[in-house]
């Protein structure tokens, strides 16, 4: 297969995702357990907010608009819960507190600093107009109001929404089941000693489940496969059967001891195999029986540059999620030059800052060789677009993608 562009392969899997629609199940949790979920049902309202109307602040309730120097007699008192339920004199007035019943007589709120007391008597200190002060019932949600539409990825901000409008338990799609698989004869577990020099521990796999963790998942570990084409026919086998996603790390290149690819093949279809990005360029995307593959390069800083540019919008969408989270981007003044290689999307991984004039810069992580972890957990963005030398600036401008967690990156 011919590289594709990094743009080209988000599009293809969104689109073979999309022609096999397959929401998952639905199930109903605890508003308060809600938070990073994917709703299932549009949520309308089934009250008003406020429910009538009710005092915006500390006051005195009026029966009508009232000029600096009136002066009114207090006829009973409202507070948060407890009506005031008498009937309201001529020239009278209502002690009333934030959060309570508007009396039906009374138009508008004097608040409590623009008052003067003297035993029963109020005098008001600033004009007041009708209105003021109040807030009618529905201003702000009303029956009928669909207040959040199915797909969204729910934010404590919704929670709260949700419990203000009664909702006690809330309607989301299950957990998708994501399979994680690493291979390689010289992958050793961490906390387990290394027994000789041609060994690693396998970090790949615990990164995925550690971002997955992030995510309305559920993650099945399938531990290690060793470099043997017939066991990894049967663990893929299993993990089809198991789960919605299977996400292998390494034996997807080209070597002797490769399998990945030909055992997808086998068991269902290559959607897609190179991708013209670095790091990263050996990066399968494919399908066994109604399980989604993704296979990404052994080497660990590959296979975490894959997982932002790809599976996370990709995961996002099988969990039934409509406003994909995208990262937030922005322009940044490089603070010294780097490398570029031709042909291919760049992923340089760079620590951006904030100068304080607001300027945001962005320096190379490291070095940049793919297999420096230690960069990579300095970074906190990507430096994304081709360099372009600018004659009048002594630094290089460019286009950096800064790392956020999807429900944080819009409202940077």
């Amino acid at each position: 297969m011919a590289l594709t562009s990094v743009s080209e392969l988000q599009t293809l899997i969104h689109e073979h995702i999309t022609r096999t629609p397959r929401l998952p199940e639905v199930e109903h949790i605890p508003v308060a357990q809600s938070i990073g979920r994917v709703l299932a049902e549009d949520m309308v309202s089934a009250l008003n907010i406020p429910a009538t109307d009710m005092s915006a602040m500390d006051g005195y309730a009026l029966p009508s608009a009232a000029a600096a120097g009136s002066r009114w007699q207090i006829a009973g008192e409202a507070a948060a819960g407890k009506p005031f339920t008498g009937s309201l004199p001529k020239d009278g007035c209502i002690r009333i507190m934030t959060g309570a019943v508007v009396p039906p007589d009374c138009t508008c709120i004097v608040l409590q600093e623009h008052t003067e007391t003297d035993g029963n008597t109020v005098a008001v200190t600033q004009d007041v107009a009708v209105g003021a002060n109040i807030r009618y019932g529905g201003e702000e949600v009303a029956t009928g109001d669909t207040v959040l539409t199915a797909g969204r990825i729910l934010r404590p901000a919704d929670v709260m929404l949700l419990a203000a409008i009664g909702i006690g338990q809330v309607p989301v799609y299950r957990k998708i089941k994501v399979a994680v698989l690493s291979t390689g004869d010289e992958l050793n577990e961490p906390g387990t000693p290394v027994t000789n020099h041609g060994q690693v521990y396998d970090s790949n796999r615990h990164t995925l489940m550690a971002r997955l963790a992030a995510m309305p998942v559920e993650f099945l570990d399938l531990g290690q496969a060793a470099d043997d084409l017939e066991g990894v026919l049967h663990t893929l086998d299993e993990a089809s059967r198991l789960a919605d996603v299977v996400i292998t790390s390494g034996g997807v290149s080209v070597g002797d001891y490769d399998y990945m690819r030909e055992a997808v093949d086998r068991l269902g279809a290559i959607h897609h195999y190179k991708v013209a990005i670095k790091p990263g360029k050996p990066f399968v995307f494919g399908q066994m029986l109604k399980t989604w593959y993704f296979g990404l390069p052994g080497n660990p800083v590959s296979g975490y540059v894959g997982f932002d540019l790809f599976l996370k919008a990709a995961l996002w969408q099988l969990c039934g999620a409509q406003d994909i989270p995208q990262p937030f981007r922005l322009q940044a003044v490089l603070s010294q030059q780097v490398k570029k290689s031709p042909g291919r999307m760049d992923i340089q991984r760079a620590v951006l800052t904030q100068t304080a004039d607001g300027t945001w810069e962005a320096s190379p992580a490291g070095e940049q060789d793919s297999h420096r972890v230690w960069g990579v957990s300095r970074a906190n963005g990507y430096i994304t677009k081709q360099v372009t030398y600018l004659q009048a600036l002594p630094l290089l401008s460019n286009h950096l993608q800064r790392l956020f967690y999807e429900r944080v990156n819009r409202f940077f």
